[in-house]
């Protein structure tokens, strides 16, 4: 288990600011009500935990509205009861958003952007745990379960033990390895932004890389600057050559360096794996600079 478990202790119930914060999702709205547009699943009002918004580097012109739902416990996962316990707590975050969708705070967000063409409304519902034991990834035991709510929103993104402590080792392997450098998120081209008002990187994390198997972020200093893939997934060869695609692809092949990293990476297992894979990649210029290293051991990789 990464650093965050320990960092969860830390903070208790005030862990999801705290992670916001650490992703640049500075000082959101917190413990707010929103008028309810369904009576009759609430009576009066929608609370909501927390909200935050942002111009969305992935995709032009475009605002990016995230209501946030935190559940935090003492005790672990409660396997028996995930699936139910989920879908009650993806409807309650649900509704909050389709009453956010005709709420004033929505509006008067709105009016303060201009040259805007579109918004997206969307949720994150953290559910997070301090007990140490038990299962940490429920993502992958809910990515087959229906939810068939009626209720009209662009997406409910779920963080997990396992999710939150992945995007947080990453960023504090990234700030402890280059501690003098400036650490920047990437924003990949996808076609949706690739246009020059569009920033290539930036302090905040799109809302997109939440659910990522990857975190791509940037460690520059005067004219130098690294590519850093980081995954949430043990090292595997066929991923390996697929991220050093991608960190090539980002960087032009123009960075200085690039380190990608895994939770699990051992030079003495994997090291001769990882040079028969920058062989088969047959680009020199590129590989002589590639590191491959442990983000959960940064000093002794």
């Amino acid at each position: 288990m990464g650093e965050y478990s320990k960092r969860i202790g830390e903070v208790g119930e005030n862990v999801v600011v705290d992670f916001l914060n650490l992703i640049g999702w500075k000082n959101p709205l917190r413990n707010d009500d929103i008028e309810s547009i369904d009576t009759d699943f609430r009576k009066r009002t929608n609370g909501i935990d927390g909200y935050f918004h942002y111009i969305n580097p992935m995709v032009s012109s475009t605002i990016e509205n995230v209501i946030y739902s935190s559940k935090y416990s003492t005790d672990p996962y409660p396997i028996s009861q995930v699936t139910t316990q989920f879908k009650d707590r993806y409807l309650e975050l649900a509704k909050a958003i389709e009453s956010f969708k005709k709420s004033e705070l929505k509006q008067y967000t709105i009016n303060l952007h201009q040259n805007i063409d579109t918004h997206f409304d969307r949720g994150i519902l953290f559910w997070l745990n301090n007990s140490g034991t038990g299962e940490n990834d429920l993502i992958s035991r809910l990515a087959r379960i229906e939810l068939n709510t009626g209720v009209n929103h662009d997406g409910i993104f779920l963080v997990d033990n396992k999710r939150i402590e992945f995007i947080y080792d990453s960023i504090c392997f990234a700030q402890l390895k280059y501690r003098y450098h400036d650490i920047d998120f990437i924003y990949f081209n996808n076609g949706l932004n690739n246009d020059d008002r569009n920033p290539r990187n930036g302090k905040i994390m799109p809302v997109q890389y939440i659910n990522s198997s990857i975190l791509p972020l940037r460690a520059s200093k005067d004219n130098e600057t690294t590519i850093i893939i980081n995954a949430i997934e043990n090292f595997d060869r066929d991923d390996l050559m697929k991220y050093m695609g991608i960190a090539k692809n980002i960087g032009c092949n123009s960075q200085g360096s690039t380190v990608i990293s895994f939770p699990n990476y051992s030079e003495t297992e994997h090291l001769p794996t990882v040079n028969n894979i920058k062989q088969i990649f047959n680009d020199a210029s590129f590989t002589s600079q590639l590191e491959v290293v442990n983000y959960n051991n940064p000093i002794l990789r």
